[in-house]
């Protein structure tokens, strides 16, 4: 049936007659509550609505937004429908009570569970139930949160079924995912939508985020009146890395991996600049399993040794408590009911799904005769795999089910179908029904629980879909909860409390952290002068003509040097080159967008990213539009054709963009706090250590003027300082003048001199320097670059002389300038080889049980500049085995 109403918007609205429509009423159109926001919608039109859809995926892009499919460990953009799912003021009261209902029964089984056992020694849970899940973890038997409880965050998937009711499809306790996403499509929607959002008078979701941080901070007081909290992600290979960083970065609370934390004299420590410091909570993000590799799953490498034990002692915090997925159990919602009955006195307010357990032998009666129209879960495994929704079997696959069930009843679950209602989602060929699913949070707060007003709905990718997942391809929606009066504002983050005593600025970040900003200031210096000297290559043999022998001569230099500076041995240097010499776009090409490469652009680029998403939480958002600018242009010199040289140094031209506003970003918007002097170190290790390559490749080797003149004035380009010199040199590119001004010059930020300068004051920020005192010895090998370049007499170093012959090697003239480099290049390397054994010595040895490829080390060792390669960060690939663990011990998947 198709119901219009005079819209264009609805025009084409198939409505199913067995299930409820949210936006619809078949008999009168729009729903009392959805009236003003239909005519809304109608009257900007389906194109207009389409525009906005690109504003939000515009907006999800520039935020980075991305989510991980389990199967091919890929990322995706996160998925957001421009319309938003309506929810009534009177329609929520009631689903937000039976949540908070839902969330106090569900902590008190947990008790029990966990406790005396009282439910299961009454038989109002089969022990055969609670045992063999591997939700349940008998390790954690008497653990508990301070005031007693044992559930602090939970999650409900909410649908409606055909009779209009609510229903809880599955609760959700290990490490409830999805609040931070909820919060990004809030941010994203308000933003496209701002008037009608305003005036929809919508609940706002931000004191919902502001109750989880007071209830974290109240979880702490018994230990410090200003606790120590972090969240505990798997890292950024888990499915929703993404919400983990944004989550960590809003709350305000440091962003930590299992390597970043040791428990020492029962007691976790978080692995900072300044030593260990004590952590009280832990917001875990790391299923149970996965969190302590000393008592629970010993291959783990994504938990912490002891942390169960630390737990038992009180000595920190755990929220959720590791065990808390035992509420995940697929057969517990057959027994809720009388276990309401038994610890409330109450009738579930949201009855969750019919459910039937097979080790009851009328129960698997009724599943065997219906089986066909069930959805039959295992309790004995996790994940995906546990369900088998028995209608999409084949007749062989329905056998052996029914075989595996009549073997071992007690470790079967079956529920019934549910098919939920529809909503509205943006397509291609204007609004469409789908089906639909809300999941919202609720957190522990002053005794009671705080429900996320709305939460985080998906719908269904097309019409025929019943599996809603955003691992199979749906769709979120903000979700709108209309108040029915004006909302009040809630306490503001910032109070009139006492005044805190600072902390040691050392204190509050882990060596992991500040190594991973040290490398993105590496790597985006790396890339950027790259970009620069492809540019200057390219620009040069665009303006050669084939009868210019000594321009001819200049781009083969040129090209030479762009091997030697990246590092990219063959490319252009030795025998067998001349053939590239003579054809260099392959060569060039695999320059710029081989990521495979080290070396090239997108090699560089492909490491930056990953750096940058480790310490996300530390970086703003504007930096995050910006890293994922880059992405976009990585994608787009992958997949470039190799005879698009127009579109690859097009996209150099974007990519140096970007890796400039990362620079400006850098320099105007961070604290200059100790992540920011790692990061500034690393950017000027690196220009220091790129140019003094670049100059000992192009100069080692002397040319006749007209060569040499083309030549250096292209090295002047490649180094940003070709306006300067001209400005200040009016005579023709001679190499004293050209050393005066990229080695000596204090001024020029592209100096030699000027890196050295802004590398002394980095380091000085570092831990253990010593402003008055005895320099630490990296202190005293930068001061040996400093003053190398400032004391160089560059008269001596490139004393004038008649040119002997084209290609002349400079072991006569010029000597003293190639070994003056050699020394710098051996230096720079050997000081940043002691800055990373100096800083980042306990992050070594942590991650030395990560399967990191030895070509992965943290810096070349110091060798003879011939020998020299180009350093590497620390990987942020993984083994197969060790990615896999990692995307799995999330859970169950959104």
């Amino acid at each position: 049936m198709t119901t219009s109403r005079g819209s264009s918007l609805i025009e084409g609205y198939e409505l199913d007659h067995g299930l409820v429509d949210e936006f619809l009423d078949p008999a009168v159109g729009y729903r009392d509550h959805w009236r003003p926001l239909g005519e809304a919608f109608d009257a900007l039109g389906p194109r207009e609505l389409r525009n906005r859809q690109q504003d939000v995926r515009r907006l999800l892009a520039a935020d980075g937004a991305t989510y991980r499919i389990l199967d091919t460990n890929r990322l995706q953009p996160w998925k957001l429908d421009a319309v938003p799912l309506l929810v009534a003021s009177a329609e929520w009261a009631q689903i937000e009570s039976g949540v908070i209902q839902r969330a106090v029964l569900l902590d008190l089984v947990l008790r029990d569970l966990y406790g005396e056992r009282k439910l299961l020694q009454r038989g109002v849970i089969p022990a055969e139930v609670v045992l063999p899940h591997p939700g349940f973890v008998p390790a954690c038997d008497g653990i508990r949160l301070p005031d007693g409880s044992q559930l602090f965050t939970y999650a409900a998937d909410i649908g409606r079924d055909p009779s209009g009711g609510f229903r809880v499809i599955a609760d959700y306790a290990q490490a409830p995912s999805g609040a931070g996403y909820a919060l990004e499509n809030r941010v994203v929607l308000s933003r496209v939508f701002p008037s009608l959002y305003r005036d929809a008078q919508v609940h706002r979701v931000a004191p919902f985020f502001r109750s989880l941080r007071a209830g974290l901070e109240s979880l702490g007081e018994g230990h410090s009146e200003t606790p120590r909290i972090v969240v505990l992600t798997p890292g950024s290979q888990s499915e929703t890395a993404f919400e983990h960083a944004f989550l960590a970065s809003y709350l305000g609370y440091p962003l930590v991996e299992g390597a970043d934390l040791v428990v020492t004299d029962g007691a976790v420590h978080l692995r900072t600049l300044g030593g260990l410091e004590r952590v009280d909570v832990i917001l875990r993000r790391v299923d149970a399993a996965y969190s302590d590799p000393l008592e629970l799953r010993p291959e783990s490498q994504l938990g912490v040794p002891g942390l169960v034990e630390a737990c038992r002692r009180g000595s920190v915090v755990v929220a959720n408590p590791i065990g808390s997925g035992a509420i995940e159990n697929p057969a517990l919602n057959a027994f809720l009911p009388a276990a309401a009955e038994a610890l409330l006195g109450q009738e579930l307010r949201l009855p969750g799904v019919r459910t039937w357990w097979c080790g009851d032998p009328d129960s698997l009666r009724y599943v065997l005769d219906h089986l066909d129209e069930l959805v039959c879960k295992s309790l004995t495994h996790a994940g995906p795999a546990r369900t088998r929704i028995a209608s999409n079997l084949s007749a062989a696959e329905r056998r052996i089910l029914r075989a595996q069930i009549e073997t071992r009843p007690h470790e079967w679950t079956a529920t019934e179908t549910v098919r939920l209602s529809t909503a509205p989602t943006l397509t291609s060929a204007g609004l469409r029904p789908r089906r639909t699913l809300l999941r919202t949070y609720a957190a522990a707060h002053e005794g009671s629980f705080t429900v996320m007003p709305g939460g985080l709905t998906r719908v269904a990718p097309d019409e025929r879909s019943t599996v809603i997942s955003n691992q199979t391809g749906a769709l979120a929606k903000d979700t709108w909860v209309l108040s029915s009066e004006p909302e009040r504002t809630s306490a503001p983050w910032l109070g009139n409390d006492p005044v805190v005593v600072p902390t040691d600025p050392f204190g509050g970040m882990s060596e992991r952290a500040a190594e991973n900003l040290f490398w993105v200031g590496r790597y985006a210096e790396r890339a950027e002068s790259v970009v620069r000297l492809l540019r200057a290559v390219h620009d040069r043999r665009n303006d050669q003509t084939t009868r210019d022998e000594a321009g001819q001569r200049a781009v083969e230099a040129l090209l030479r040097s762009l091997t030697v500076a990246t590092y990219t041995w063959p490319g252009f240097v030795g025998d067998d080159a001349a053939e590239r010499l003579r054809n260099p776009d392959a060569e060039l090409f695999s320059l710029a967008c081989d990521a495979r490469r080290p070396g090239s652009l997108a090699y560089a680029v492909s490491r930056l990213l990953p750096a940058a998403e480790s310490v996300r939480d530390q970086l703003s958002i504007d930096t995050w539009q910006v890293t994922s600018t880059l992405e976009r242009l990585l994608a787009t010199l992958s997949t470039a054709s190799p005879g698009r040289q127009d579109v690859v140094q097009g996209t150099l031209g974007e990519v140096m963009q970007s890796l400039l506003a990362l620079h400006g970003l850098a320099g105007e918007s961070m604290v200059r706090d100790v992540g920011w002097h790692f990061m500034e170190a690393g950017r000027r290790l690196e220009r220091f250590h790129h140019l003094s390559v670049l100059l000992r490749a192009g100069l080692m080797t002397e040319y006749d003027p007209a060569t040499e003149g083309i030549l250096l004035e292209s090295l002047l380009v490649a180094a940003e300082s070709i306006v300067t010199y001209r400005r200040r040199y009016r005579s023709r590119a001679q190499v004293k003048t050209l050393l005066d001004l990229l080695v000596t010059d204090g001024g020029n930020p592209r100096s030699l001199r000027y890196q050295a300068d802004r590398l002394t004051e980095a380091v000085a920020g570092l831990p253990g320097a010593d402003p008055v005192g005895t320099p630490s010895e990296l202190q005293r090998r930068v001061l040996r670059l400093s003053t190398a370049v400032r004391l160089a007499d560059t008269a001596s170093l490139a004393p004038d002389q008649p040119h002997r012959h084209v290609g002349a090697s400079a072991d006569g003239g010029r000597a003293p300038l190639v070994a003056f480099l050699d020394q710098l290049i051996i230096d720079v390397e050997q000081a940043a080889q002691e800055l990373s054994s100096s800083s980042f010595t306990q992050a070594r040895l942590q991650r030395t049980l990560t399967g990191f490829g030895s070509d992965d080390g943290l810096l070349a060792p110091a060798a003879p500049v011939q020998q020299l390669g180009q350093q590497q960060g620390p990987s942020h690939t993984q083994s197969q085995s060790q990615s896999q663990i990692q995307i799995q011990s999330q859970g169950p998947a959104l």
